[in-house]
């Protein structure tokens, strides 16, 4: 069977792409904008020793980062690697700081407004303003509407990253880029692994890229198959739907869309009762009238508040995994929770006050009551 070109999957995708962009790297290697990309790229990280390095001559450095982009001498520079196994097994990769890190930020400065403006609104992931929470907050919105969203079907691409090629992205970023030179450099930046396929995780533009890959794939589900109630992350989806033979339909349907792009459904797919489980998305598990923490995570968090409560650790650690927890937990309906671990834990109260002390600041925990929490929880969810 032949399979239609991606970019001849979406009729709205076509139509979204039409205009074409030029004149874009005089923008990339403008020294304001290679400033700008150094000021977004230092951000939390001004302790590093490359970025001291940089931050010494500043002038210097980015001078000869506009040469070496402009003569085209520039070239991804090798990668250092490492495996994390949480919350599965990965490859992670590192670029130097200089000069790759701040040739990112300029790319992204310049190109992100471009490529905003194709994604679907229900796309979530590493576009300012959207974000984990309010992806899952959307998807509480389409659960108001009992009888169009009786029925889930979930589904996420088994290893996406790794299996994203490099022709199909490429031509995915010409329909909308006509600018050779940039062409050239985003084809330097994708082609960097060893193979045809894979955009490295832990690249600052791997994240756009992915979203890149699936966009037409986004117009193809809302427009072209109609189904309205759609909310894509990164990889994961749900579609919802009031007829789960459609849903069957649908998913056979994604399956033969993936194959066409080198993509692998995840087996384990499934399509589910909505009201029976509730859907498990975004780190939160999701219900008509209320939402509760992930098993998974809400397991973490306990064993975290354990440890915590066992050992002595460093104040800064303390403060940060309790507020950090707050932080996820103010997003779902949480007082039993909080109230048994921690607003009623006298042992991580008292942690909480020394940790504070210690670090001279005041205790950010005394912000929160379960009352506060569960109010500005009730506040997001109406402004949703």
């Amino acid at each position: 069977m032949v399979l239609v070109p991606i970019w001849e999957c979406s009729k709205q995708f076509n139509i979204i792409i039409m205009k074409r962009h030029g004149n874009l790297f005089k923008k990339i290697i403008d020294l304001d904008n290679l400033h700008l990309a150094h000021r977004n790229a230092r951000k939390g990280k001004s302790h590093y020793t490359d970025v001291k390095h940089v931050d010494g001559n500043v002038g210097h450095h980015l001078i000869e980062l506009q040469k070496i982009l402009r003569d085209k001498t520039f070239t991804t520079s090798p990668y250092t690697t490492k495996q994390i196994y949480e919350p599965k097994k990965r490859t992670i990769y590192k670029l130097p700081y200089y000069p790759d890190r701040i040739v990112h930020h300029a790319v992204m400065n310049v190109l992100q407004p471009l490529w905003d403006k194709t994604f679907i609104y229900d796309l979530y992931s590493a576009i300012p303003g959207k974000g984990i929470h309010a992806g899952s907050y959307r998807l509480r919105q389409f659960l108001r509407d009992h009888e169009n969203t009786k029925y889930c079907l979930k589904f996420d691409v088994s290893k996406f990253y790794p299996s994203i090629n490099h022709d199909i992205l490429l031509d995915i970023i010409k329909k909308k880029i006509k600018c050779r030179d940039t062409i050239w450099l985003l084809e330097d930046i994708i082609r960097s692994t060893e193979s045809n396929k894979n955009v490295p995780i832990g690249n600052y533009l791997s994240q756009y890229f992915s979203n890149l890959y699936l966009t037409p794939f986004d117009h193809w589900i809302k427009e072209d198959l109609g189904l309205e109630y759609y909310i894509r992350y990164c990889d994961d989806g749900v579609i919802l739907h009031h007829d789960r033979e459609h849903l069957k339909h649908v998913k056979d349907l994604i399956k033969e869309y993936f194959d066409s792009i080198e993509l692998t459904l995840n087996p384990n797919t499934t399509i589910t009762k909505v009201d029976h489980l509730g859907i498990d998305f975004l780190g939160y598990r999701c219900f008509r009238n209320y939402t509760l923490l992930r098993k998974s995570s809400a397991r973490k968090f306990k064993k975290k508040i354990h440890y915590l409560e066992t050992y002595n650790t460093d104040p800064q650690h303390t403060v940060n995994s309790v507020m950090s927890y707050l932080g996820w937990l103010r997003h779902c309906d949480s007082h039993n929770i909080l109230s048994k671990y921690i607003y009623k834990n006298l042992v991580i109260l008292e942690k909480m006050e020394q940790a504070s002390f210690k670090l001279k600041i005041e205790n950010p925990l005394r912000n929160y009551t379960c009352q506060n929490l569960q109010s500005t929880h009730k506040t997001l969810k109406l402004t949703q």
